[in-house]
């Protein structure tokens, strides 16, 4: 399935709408299989733009993701939601509500520019709120001034020149920071480093993993936030970030999903339902989970994600995000000792791989390379490396510092890593033979 992001996209967004939320409707009467009368639809989209927008997917759905559940209108909440489409890019929805009006308007986009596109609506609702005729022009000139370089950035004016809104490109593979990073700093402010810890190895583990909360911009981007500590696997299953109540019938998947659900769609769901499922409240920093699957981490890592997380006053800038970085790099960097190199092309060696790891992670990632989020992992990279391309992504030179870093303890590291892995080894055979003597 590889990347979920769309790399030839052409225009900054695909199309812009106004949805008015639908009256006196019974949610517990919608019926989305088809069979019997229509379901009645949570929303009308009133105005839109560009009007030769034909997509009825996208159009169909929106506004179920405007209106996703009975909302708390006391502020305004702005959100992200995404639309997986055939041929398994995620395409993305910025929605901004108003207590002031009984509308919401979206943006629809390749881009996954969060910042940018959330700051946009709020200018857009400024615009149309107050000069019509200033907010077409700007929209216009948004939709056709096509996609900034990487790095690079894009101004519109308006106000008759007298102000501007700059799209600013985001570097590939930039890592989140704080407190630039919208996402991040309200998964960091709502949800303790124990929680996170246990979300992250829950996504280790490929499990059927559920956030709630009663508030959609909190909801979609811890989910959000959460999805980006992956990084540089890519989550390869169901991903919706606010689940609609017209779509909860998700939640009784078999395989494993990453699913943002709002309080009032979750309590209309039973335990029986949903099965064994990890589940974060981000309004109370409680996590429930039938497994363990911290424990089933390395200790080591364990122990150096919890001594790292716990130094808040370093957290600013992109530090929790290398944190997370680097425990992986500490799992699979050394990906590239397991290539090997034919005369047409280059492949993975599986037994390789576990074989040149120390000897406490080989348990781990056994069990990791049958996950898909490596899988894919690995079959990028071979392609970028087949291809001819050069790549040095922040993972790859993160794993650069870290093999350096290693080196730096010279022969008291190799040692000490010999001997550590004698003990690992040693241990899992003692334990062997005392497992064989008590049957």
């Amino acid at each position: 399935m590889g990347s979920r992001i769309k790399s030839d996209v052409k225009k900054l967004f695909e199309f812009w709408c106004e949805v008015k939320p639908t009256r006196g409707i019974d949610r517990g009467s919608v019926n989305r299989g088809g069979g019997g009368a229509a379901a009645t639809p949570a929303g009308v989209i009133i105005e839109s733009f560009p009007e030769g927008f034909r997509d009825k997917e996208v159009l169909n759905g929106i506004p179920s993701f405007a209106f996703p559940c009975d909302l708390i209108r006391g502020s305004v909440q702005s959100y992200s939601f995404v639309h997986t489409t055939a041929d398994s890019k995620w395409r993305f929805g910025f929605c901004r509500h108003d207590p002031k009006t009984e509308t919401a308007m979206v943006l629809i986009t390749y881009l996954p520019w969060h910042d940018p596109f959330l700051k946009l609506l709020t200018v857009l609702a400024d615009l149309k709120r107050t000069d019509l005729n200033e907010f077409r022009t700007f929209l216009s000139e948004a939709y056709n001034r096509g996609v900034p370089d990487a790095g690079g950035n894009l101004t519109v004016y308006y106000n008759s020149g007298q102000s501007h809104f700059t799209f600013e490109r985001p570097l590939p593979f930039q890592l989140p920071s704080i407190p630039e990073n919208h996402n991040l700093n309200l998964y960091y402010n709502f949800v303790d480093p124990k929680e996170m810890i246990s979300v992250f190895a829950a996504m280790l583990a490929e499990r059927r993993i559920i956030f709630t909360s009663s508030h959609l911009d909190r909801l979609s981007s811890c989910i959000q936030a959460a999805n980006a500590f992956l990084y540089p696997m890519v989550w390869q299953h169901i991903f919706i970030p606010v689940l609609p109540w017209e779509f909860k019938d998700y939640l009784g998947a078999p395989m494993p999903y990453l699913i943002g659900v709002p309080k009032p769609v979750l309590e209309t769901v039973s335990a029986d339902e949903l099965g064994e499922v990890v589940i974060l409240n981000c309004d109370t920093n409680l996590l429930e989970s039938p497994f363990d699957d911290v424990r089933a981490l390395p200790a080591e890592i364990v122990s150096q994600l919890k001594k790292y997380l716990s130094h808040t006053q370093d957290h600013i800038g992109d530090r929790v995000s290398k944190i997370f970085l680097g425990a992986l790099v500490q799992l699979i960097g050394g990906y590239r000792d397991a290539v090997e190199f034919h005369d047409t092309c280059k492949t993975f060696n599986r037994e390789k791989f576990i074989e040149s790891r120390p000897a406490h992670l080989r348990p781990f990632l056994t069990k990791m390379m049958e996950l898909q989020i490596f899988a894919q992992f690995i079959d990028d990279r071979l392609k970028m490396l087949n291809s001819g391309l050069g790549f040095s992504d922040e993972f790859e030179r993160e794993t650069v510092r870290y093999a350096e870093k290693m080196k730096k303890r010279g022969r008291n590291y190799v040692f000490l890593k010999h001997v550590k892995d004698k003990y690992y080894l040693g241990k899992r055979s003692v334990s062997r033979v005392f497992t064989k003597s008590k049957f």
